[in-house]
């Protein structure tokens, strides 16, 4: 098809009454390159397009994505401390943003987490305990409300409290002394990986915490034991009780427990990591986060090969990518079998699920339920190209290959290859050869309907992927503090 045949196309539809009775094409319908198509679509065919996307957004009910929940700058800037603070590692070794690292976009990009004894972030982090899963990005976390982690390890019960893997963890008059209503499954996570070994917390015998604390089963004691030393840490540290009582009027330092502190990092986390400044965002319309006002649309803040990927995207009867990634956040936070691979060691260091451990059952590690077994939460997309590796458990270097698999999925974990897939090397003796059993659990009918075949449909769903990264990426390191009261050093 030629570039006037794909204006012609587009032109079959001038508003969005006539988007709806245009006939369902499929993804074959657009066969010139992105770059092609950016110059030559104008005008009248142009608007014709933005239309298109435009009947497409009201139809998925796609409003300008809201605004975090306020904070207070001293509760702000208490999370920010102990977010990139060793302190709160049990060998003073390790922060939240290690892991999570503002210059990685909020990842490490890495297939699996690095945690104690290692030094550097990344790629380049050396000599750290090798983690079970990947590190989740921090994007929006207001719009993840249910619960947190691929598998929910970390979801509110029914009464409105925070049960980590299924258990009162954190006390609950904890959380009703400390937890904002706002960011109740945040501040709950925030607490989990100074207590969890490989992460932050150390082995048996290897530092205070874990020596004092006594391991008992379950671990209830033992976690509360640790968060106690860890506010002895902060509470040697004047500035810290400052800014703890700064944070909390009227509240005595004596008088906090670690749930504070949850709190205060989810509040950081909250505010410093969101992001509306996109051209998707600016195409829909967008919240000043500095005024609460909203900025208007702007037809011109998409190309037209982001416009295209976007109809792509969000049409149920071209690639039905909504019927996952929905809503603006583009996450339903609902569960899905994709046949994905897997690597070990599993969901925790060591033993995960299955013969040696090595397997993550997934959905099925909290619910119990056999049903969810290989299940996982979709995936949230802000910022996803800046998040890579791409995939569950970053299964793909290249985030066009992790589209493909969507073309037919259990052909592509059969095809499966980690030494094309995955530049880690050190990963490779890591991919776990359960392929059978993973298909034979079976995928989510709902991919039956997804389409990503097409000419070079790949690129222009990765080019609307694209307008979902903001401007100030990827490299978000203004972000960091200088220092930290603690005194401690800062990962850069």
């Amino acid at each position: 098809m030629s570039v006037l045949g794909v204006s012609m196309v587009i032109a079959t539809a001038c508003d969005a009454d006539a988007v709806k009775e245009a006939p369902s094409l499929r993804s074959g319908e657009v066969d010139v390159e992105p770059e092609t198509l950016d110059s030559a679509l104008t005008g009248s065919s142009r608007w014709q397009l933005i239309q298109q996307v435009r009947a497409l957004i009201a139809e998925n009910d796609i409003a300008p994505l809201e605004l975090p929940p306020p904070v207070s700058d001293e509760l702000f800037e208490l999370g920010e401390a102990l977010f990139y603070d060793k302190i709160l590692s049990g060998n003073m070794d390790v922060s939240c943003s290690t892991c999570h690292h503002p210059r990685l976009g909020s990842t490490d990009h890495l297939t699996m987490n690095r945690g104690i004894r290692g030094v550097g972030i990344g790629p380049s982090r050396v000599g750290a305990v090798v983690g079970g899963r990947t590190t989740q990005p921090l994007w929006n976390l207001h719009k993840l409300q249910t619960g947190l982690t691929v598998d929910h390890k970390v979801p509110l019960n029914p009464d409105g409290y925070v049960i980590p893997l299924g258990g009162p963890f954190i006390p609950f008059d904890w959380q009703d002394d400390a937890f904002d209503p706002d960011m109740l499954v945040a501040a709950g996570q925030a607490m989990m990986p100074e207590v969890t070994d490989q992460e932050m917390l150390g082995f048996p015998n290897e530092n205070d915490f874990t020596t004092a604390c006594a391991l008992d089963n379950p671990p209830f004691n033992f976690v509360v034991c640790a968060w106690g030393m860890m506010m002895d840490r902060l509470g040697a540290i004047p500035e810290y009780v400052d800014m703890f009582e700064a944070a909390y009027p009227g509240v005595a330092f004596e008088d906090m427990h670690f749930a504070y502190a949850g709190n205060a990092i989810a509040a950081y986390e909250f505010r410093a990591f969101f992001s509306n400044d996109t051209p998707w965002d600016r195409f829909v319309g967008r919240y000043d986060p500095d005024t609460g006002t909203l900025i208007p649309p702007d037809n011109n803040a998409l190309t037209n090969s982001q416009l295209t990927g976007a109809r792509h995207f969000l049409d149920e009867d071209r690639g039905n990518c909504t019927s996952c990634h929905a809503g603006n956040a583009f996450s339903d936070e609902d569960f899905h079998k994709t046949l994905a691979p897997q690597f070990g060691p599993g969901d925790t260091v060591p033993g995960g699920d299955g013969p040696g451990g090595l397997d993550d059952f997934g959905r099925m590690r909290i619910s119990g339920d056999p049903a969810d077994k290989y299940a996982w939460r979709t995936p949230p997309l802000r910022n996803v190209m800046y998040t890579g590796p791409w995939g569950r458990q970053s299964h793909y270097n290249d985030i066009k290959d992790f589209i493909r698999h969507y073309a037919d999925p259990e052909d592509a974990l059969l095809d499966y290859d980690i030494t094309d897939s995955v530049d880690e090397v050190a990963m490779h003796t890591q991919f776990l050869e359960n392929r059978a059993a993973i298909i034979a659990e079976g995928v989510d009918p709902i991919l039956a309907d997804v389409d990503v075949s097409g000419w070079w449909t790949v690129d222009y769903l990765v080019a609307f992927l694209g307008s979902l990264s903001d401007d100030a990426g990827p490299d978000f390191s203004h972000l960091i503090p200088l220092t930290v009261p603690s005194g401690l050093t800062v990962d850069r």
